[in-house]
């Protein structure tokens, strides 16, 4: 698969795995209700996991090396 902006190689990624590992990440907010250090770190995996979620669904789980994105 060639990406459409710069014609480099794409991986691909299992969507499920994705979509998965986004959900247990945004899940992981949680903790911050209970322990209240964690709430720097629950952020962060907060808007990585919507960012995995919303490549296994809208960029198909494919990545280009060369120009680090994903086509929708």
């Amino acid at each position: 698969m060639k990406c459409k902006k710069c014609s480099g190689e794409m991986i691909q990624k299992s969507r499920a795995c994705l979509f998965i590992v986004g959900v247990a990440m945004i899940a992981s907010i949680t903790i911050a209700f209970f322990y209240k250090w964690f709430w720097t770190p629950s952020i962060i995996l907060g808007i990585t996991g919507a960012y995995l979620i919303v490549w296994a669904t809208l960029g198909k789980g494919c990545w280009c090396r060369n120009c680090k994105t994903f086509n929708l």
